[in-house]
C-alpha cells in the first residue's frame, strides 16, 4: 500500500514552493493549473510527459482530468521505479474544473458524482506501489465565521462536503502558514503546522512530529514520516 500526504494552506503560504526540496530524479508532479512550478530551474528539472520509444520519459504533467491522472499514475506506478513520490499540486481544481463543467446540470446527483471521483482517486493512489507517497496539495477554507473560524480543505460547497468528508480521509494532513517575525523587522515568514489549532483539521499520526512548527521542506516531512513509520514497524 502506497501512502498519501496532504498539504494545505492559503494562497501563497508557501505549498508549491516546499517542493523545490524534493529531488526531481525521484519525484513527479502533476499539475491540476496550468500554473508553471515554484521550483528554479524547474524546466530542466522537470520536463514534460511525453512517450519516446514507447516509454513514458518526464515527470511534469499538466492536467485536470480524473481519467488521464489515474492512468499516468498507475504507469507511473507499475514501470517507473526510480519515482518515489508524486505530487497532485492544487488538486482542489478538479472540484472546480468539474463543478464548472456540470455547472448547468439540475439535482443534486451531481454532487456525489463530484464526491466519488475525488473519493475515488484517493483510493486509487493507496492501492499504488507500497514505496510510493502521494502528496495532495490544496486550498483550505474557512467554513465557520470570522468569530468562529472553522478551517478545513477547500470543497466546491456545502453540498459536496455533505457527501464527503475529504479531510478525514487523510492521516497526514499539514497545514502551511504565513506568519510575521516580530524578531526579524516584522519580516513575513513561513512555516509548516503538523497538529491542530483546535479550529482545523491539521493532523498527524500522533508522535511522529515532535514540533507543532517545522521547516516548510517537503522532504523534511517525507523523511519524517518515513523514519516514524519504519521505526514503528520494528
Amino acid at each position: 500500500m502506497s501512502s498519501i500526504i496532504g498539504l494545505a494552506g492559503f494562497s501563497g503560504s508557501g505549498k508549491s514552493t516546499s517542493l523545490k526540496y524534493l529531488d526531481p530524479k525521484t519525484t513527479f508532479i502533476i499539475s491540476c493549473t496550468n500554473k508553471q512550478l515554484q521550483i528554479p530551474g524547474f524546466r530542466k528539472k522537470y520536463p514534460k510527459v511525453k512517450i519516446t520509444d514507447g516509454k513514458l520519459t518526464g515527470n511534469w504533467l499538466v492536467s485536470n482530468s480524473y481519467a488521464n491522472i489515474e492512468k499516468l499514475m498507475k504507469i507511473v506506478s507499475q514501470t517507473r521505479p526510480e519515482i518515489t513520490t508524486v505530487v497532485i499540486d492544487d488538486a482542489n481544481y478538479l472540484l472546480s474544473n468539474e463543478t464548472f463543467a456540470t455547472a448547468l446540470e439540475k439535482g443534486y446527483n451531481k454532487f456525489s458524482v463530484m464526491a466519488k471521483n475525488y473519493y475515488d482517486l484517493i483510493q486509487m493512489c493507496l492501492n499504488l506501489r507500497d514505496n510510493l507517497s502521494v502528496i495532495f496539495i490544496c486550498h483550505i477554507e474557512n467554513a465557520g465565521t470570522d468569530d468562529n473560524p472553522e478551517y478545513r480543505m477547500w470543497s466546491t460547497g456545502k453540498m459536496l462536503s455533505q457527501q464527503i468528508n475529504l479531510d478525514g480521509l487523510f492521516s497526514y494532513l499539514i497545514y502551511s502558514e504565513r506568519y510575521i517575525d516580530e524578531n526579524s523587522s516584522d519580516e513575513v515568514k513561513y512555516r509548516f503546522r503538523t497538529r491542530t489549532n483546535g479550529n482545523d483539521t491539521c493532523r498527524a499520526v500522533e508522535g511522529c512530529f515532535k514540533d507543532k512548527y517545522i521547516e516548510p521542506n517537503m522532504q523534511l516531512v517525507l523523511d519524517t514520516i518515513n523514519k516514524f513509520e519504519t521505526e514503528s514497524e520494528q
